[in-house]
């Protein structure tokens, strides 16, 4: 009976151990969503409008211009010929990424 004992302590020690062993993560991340607005050229930063103006930008057309409020940058869609972009800039006139 002390062995039957004994074996029925250890099982649930084991199962005990088995199910607090098991770590449990969850991690929610949340993203916010970019409120961008759309401007007209007119309203850039004159030091974007000072930057588009420059090498390699010059020879592309402006097509529209929104403003990342979320990140506080602007982007700008150009065209040249057949080919698109989306160009960022900070409000100083520098390339994001």
């Amino acid at each position: 009976m002390k062995k039957l004992m004994i074996v029925a302590a250890l099982l649930m020690v084991g199962v005990a151990t088995v199910t607090t062993a098991v770590p449990v993560a969850s991690e929610v991340v949340m993203q916010q969503a970019d409120e961008k607005v759309k401007i007209k050229l007119a309203d850039l930063p004159e030091a974007v409008k000072a930057t588009l103006q420059t090498e390699p930008y010059s020879g592309w057309t402006v097509e529209n211009v929104y403003h990342n409020k979320t990140q506080d940058h602007y982007e700008v869609e150009v065209k040249k010929a057949a080919e698109k972009k989306t160009l960022k800039f900070s409000k100083d006139g520098k390339a994001l990424e």
